[in-house]
This record gives structure tokens, sequence and C-alpha cells, in this order.
């Protein structure tokens, strides 16, 4: 598994306290779970394009980010390989896993929530661009070896 890196730089909080200076206690939002990595990618391609961005609860232990979003995104939040649901935890987590969370946020007085929408193509975009180097073959890293010409093969 490869490390999640940012080049954004992000204020951290390592405590719990953030997660009700998001919420507005009439509508409380919706929160869509990614990826670590692609999920940081996707963020900082929306902070590159001026789009709303909110405090995100990053766990290192089931690899996730976690993004609250407007309410009504529950519903409508179809996109492959994430969830979208109004619980602010790890969907992918066995009971009694602890997580090791801390929250980030791109600026200290900016936006309660993210722009789902953006996201949301952020996220696709991100799905559908290619690796950004190939991958090694399973086994030995030298050429395939034919036998000579006229030999035989013993396979």
């Amino acid at each position: 598994m490869s490390a999640a890196t940012t080049t954004w730089p992000w204020f951290v909080r390592f405590d719990e306290r953030a997660a009700t200076a998001h919420r507005k206690p009439e509508i409380p939002p919706a929160t869509v779970q990614l990826g670590l990595r692609i999920g940081l990618q996707a963020l900082e391609d929306l902070l590159a394009g001026h789009h709303r961005v909110g405090p995100v609860l990053c766990c290192v232990t089931h690899q996730q980010v976690l993004v609250p979003v407007p309410a009504q995104t529950a519903d409508r939040w179809h996109a492959p390989q994430s969830v979208c649901s109004r619980l602010m935890r790890c969907a992918n987590a066995a009971v009694g896993s602890g997580c090791h969370r801390l929250w980030l946020s791109p600026d200290r007085d900016g936006d309660p929530t993210t722009d789902s929408g953006a996201l949301h193509h952020a996220y696709l975009s991100r799905r559908q661009r290619p690796a950004g180097r190939a991958r090694a073959p399973w086994g030995s890293l030298r050429p395939l070896e034919t036998p000579a010409a006229g030999g035989s093969c013993a396979c």
C-alpha cells in the first residue's frame, strides 16, 4: 500500500472537537468516505480549482478520508468504491476496531462542508487517470526468456 501524500498546507487537529465545529444543529451534513490517497488527491484538485473545501477527517488506521458534504448528498451520491452516509465513521471498520483519526482543514475559517458536486467530479476524474508509473510484474524483473532456435522446451 502506498502512502498518501499532500502538497497543500493543511491545518491539523488531533481531537474530535472539530466535529462539532463543522456541524449545523438544524441540518447535520452527510459524509463521503473515500480512500485516503485518492481522496486527498481529489481534495487538492478542488483547492487548486478554488472550490469550497471544508474540514475533513482522516482515519490512518483504515486509510480513509471522511468528507462532510451537504445533507442532501447522501441520496444522490453514486460513485464507485466510495460511501456516502449520515454517519461520521469508517464504514468498513470492524466492530471494536479503533480508529486513529485527525482533522485536516485547508484554512482556519473555511466552509463547514465541501462542495459535493465538485468532489464527485474530482473523485471520478482521479479514478480515471492512469497510474503515474507502470507496475512491475510479479516474479522476476528480467524479460521472459525464450528457447533458442531449434531447441526443445521441456515444459
